[in-house]
């Protein structure tokens, strides 16, 4: 039988010849598999906000298709490793009864109903890497409940985990998606659309000149508070939300439509290595529908030398919204939106709220 260090380099070159794309994520998984005979090995994720998971690459399922089913639809939500996965570590390999007493573990339902019945008796896994209460592993179930043995395990499952770790370095540095973004921005740019991507925390990862120019407007989509995507229909803002959930890997490109407000949410089905290690992005195209009337409030703010939350004011006030509205808009203090709108009074020559209307709708020239 091959020594731990000697399977641990055997994965290690496996890991950088599927991030080479030299092989696959799925030989990676299978060489691990193979390493523990009749086992169970998988990639996935739990998210305990949602108290959910899924798998995104599995080995050893040849006669259990439907013990995956049944874990994602219902298992995920009852494994008790994964109720304590908060408090196991990142990076070091960790045995099941490392995390669950074995006896306790045994009087679960978990176990009985769903490990047990598919011949395994425990588990060996890793926590490859935690975000926002979404947790990223690897694990093998194994019939084995020899502890000493199952501890080797866990010790090559240690050996590898930095070169894990830098594979999500490196997918979520954001080359992994670079030609999808490049290819949005062109798109963006050729039908004079605004493109605005963003990533699975509502953050914007790329956007087009037009896109830039929307955000500052602030509708129908801008930025709260704290930097991240909101758009002013609330029903929009849940179904990007929708789309950005984890769990869907490898599938089609989504689409979703909202032509009240010119909005178009793409999220593109990638492979199921870039949706695992670099999470979900979603395109945002937004049209005018209101024909050139915000291009035009646009190229006036601009002409004025006006910032972004300047212009974000500007076009509050020319669309009737008071000081209040507009700050609560923002997410932001109503003594904040005073003061840019005296900045913006001393860019424009204006003195009055009134003025600023009269100088969107050209009664008023320009300073």
């Amino acid at each position: 039988m091959r020594s731990a260090d000697e399977r641990a380099d055997e994965l290690t070159a496996a890991i950088y010849a599927a991030l080479l794309g030299e092989t696959g994520w799925q030989d990676f998984l299978d060489r691990l598999n193979g390493f523990t005979p009749g086992a169970l090995s998988t990639l996935f994720f739990h998210d305990l906000r949602a108290r959910a998971g899924a798998v995104a690459y599995v080995s050893g399922s040849e006669g259990r298709e439907k013990a995956l089913q049944d874990y994602e639809g219902y298992y995920s939500n009852l494994n008790p490793w994964m109720k304590k996965v908060a408090a196991t570590p990142v990076g070091r390999g960790i045995i099941g009864e490392e995390i669950v007493p074995r006896e306790v573990f045994n009087r679960s339902e978990y176990y009985n109903d769903y490990v047990h019945r598919n011949g395994l008796e425990t588990g060996v896994g890793l926590t490859l890497h935690r975000d926002r209460g979404c947790y990223f592993l690897l694990s093998t179930l194994t019939d084995d409940r020899d502890v000493d043995r199952n501890l080797e395990r866990a010790h090559v499952l240690t050996r590898i985990a930095p070169h894990l770790k830098r594979v999500f370095r490196y997918y979520r540095s954001g080359d992994a998606h670079a030609a999808g973004l490049d290819l949005g921005e062109g798109i963006g740019n050729a039908s004079r659309l605004g493109l605005i991507v963003v990533n699975d925390d509502l953050r914007v990862v790329k956007t087009s000149v037009a896109g830039e120019q929307v955000l500052a407007i602030g509708d129908p989509v801008g930025l709260d508070a704290m930097g991240r995507i909101r758009f002013s229909s609330s029903e929009l803002q849940a179904s990007l939300q929708t789309m950005l959930q984890h769990g869907y890997f490898g599938q089609a490109t989504r689409i979703l439509d909202d032509p009240q407000t010119g909005v178009r949410l793409i999220r593109v089905g990638g492979d199921r290595a870039t949706e695992f290690f670099a999470g979900t992005t979603i395109a945002i195209l937004v049209g005018d529908p209101q024909g050139n009337v915000k291009s035009h409030l646009l190229a006036l703010a601009a002409a004025q030398g006006l910032s972004p939350a300047e212009t974000r004011v500007f076009a509050g006030i020319v669309a009737g919204q008071s000081l209040t509205e507009i700050a609560l808009a923002s997410g932001i203090k109503r003594e904040t939106v005073r003061s840019q709108l005296k900045s913006i009074f001393a860019k424009t020559g204006t003195g009055s709220q009134g003025d600023i209307v009269r100088l969107a709708t050209g009664i008023l020239r320009p300073n």
